[in-house]
């Protein structure tokens, strides 16, 4: 059981040091993610909910003519999401349903030992992170 624990964390953490750019469209941009994390636990419990540790996520956004860039430091944090369209961040950016056009959009954070929960329904827990909706 403890050999199966360690793989879906390590799954998950690897799974949370990446960029999603789901339903998007992106034009003349340019999205950077450059973040270092250890240790962290990203978890996504029902329907319609995101955890994000160091990462950059977009859905259902344009993206035009912008400069983003995630830029933290991650050591031991916990983002969970337990509900229906909840969202929990930590260290990351998070750009759902908007229009960004001709911005620059900078994450720059150091975090460890928090923890990002939100539950219930529509929900969102923000550690060191941008969220733009």
């Amino acid at each position: 059981m403890k050999k199966m624990i360690i793989i879906t964390m390590s799954a998950v953490i690897a799974l949370s040091a990446t960029s999603v750019y789901a339903e998007s469209k992106v034009n003349k941009s340019i999205i950077v993610n450059k973040s270092m994390s250890k240790g962290n636990a990203a978890i996504a419990i029902g329907k319609d909910n995101s955890a994000n540790v160091g990462s950059v996520a977009i859905k259902g956004s344009n993206i035009n003519k912008s400069i983003i860039v995630n830029k933290s430091l991650n050591k031991g944090n916990a983002a969970i999401a337990i509900g229906k369209g909840n969202a929990a961040n930590i260290g990351s950016i998070a750009i759902t349903n908007a229009k960004v056009t001709k911005s620059i959009v900078v994450n720059k954070s150091y975090n460890k030992g928090n923890a990002a929960i939100a539950i219930g329904k529509g929900n969102s827990a923000n550690v060191g992170s941008v969220e733009i909706k």
